[in-house]
């Protein structure tokens, strides 16, 4: 995806191009075969290259699976810099990070439902899966610590705002992937069930 209407270089746009390709064979073959019977070379193949260029992309073909993670976690990083966290309003600030981050998610139910199922069929996925998530959820605590002018290890609030945010964000994600909708909705409603906290 380009952003902001940076000029992209004739270079990078092939590399995009040839990143989509593999992706999108690798998808292709995953749900006509099941993940554990589609093989790297198999892939490239499918998407018209030769298997040292898959590894250019993807260290291996799990990773396939979560090509759009760099892009995600760029976008929290822009969207919590974007919206500095507010302890006097924390839910409000969860919401605003949480919100900007749903919109990448705009018009791509049917691809992240196809991704999903992949994972929950496969064990070794939704290890990875979780670990990601957890990659997520510190890189959010350390971001949401240097706003608050604290150590993450060295007081609670960080760690805790982060875990609060990211269980609304993927509880919402569940919903939306099940029952579709609106997941900005989803996530409001999450948020919604959360106590507010209380003035000292």
């Amino acid at each position: 995806m380009t952003c902001h209407n940076v000029p992209v270089s004739r270079r990078d746009l092939h590399k995009q191009r040839t990143r989509k390709a593999i992706t999108e064979a690798g998808m292709r073959l995953f749900q006509e075969r099941g993940f554990e019977a589609v093989t790297v070379a198999e892939i490239a193949e499918a998407a018209d290259v030769a298997p040292r260029t898959f590894h250019r992309y993807f260290p291996d073909r799990d990773e396939l699976l979560f090509a759009d993670e760099a892009e995600h976690r760029a976008m929290l990083r822009e969207a919590l810099a974007a919206h500095p966290f507010d302890e006097g309003r924390p839910l409000e600030s969860l919401a605003a990070v949480l919100g900007a981050l749903a919109e990448r998610f705009d018009g791509e139910l049917d691809a992240v439902r196809a991704r999903q199922r992949l994972i929950a069929q496969t064990p070794a996925l939704r290890a990875r899966d979780l670990t990601k998530q957890a990659d997520i959820e510190a890189e959010m605590a350390d971001h949401l610590a240097a706003q608050l002018g604290v150590g993450v290890d060295a007081d609670v609030r960080p760690r805790l705002w982060a875990k609060v945010g990211l269980a609304c964000f993927f509880s919402a994600f569940g919903v939306w992937v099940e029952l579709g909708g609106e997941l900005p909705d989803h996530i409001g409603r999450a948020l919604a069930s959360v106590p507010s906290p209380r003035s000292p």
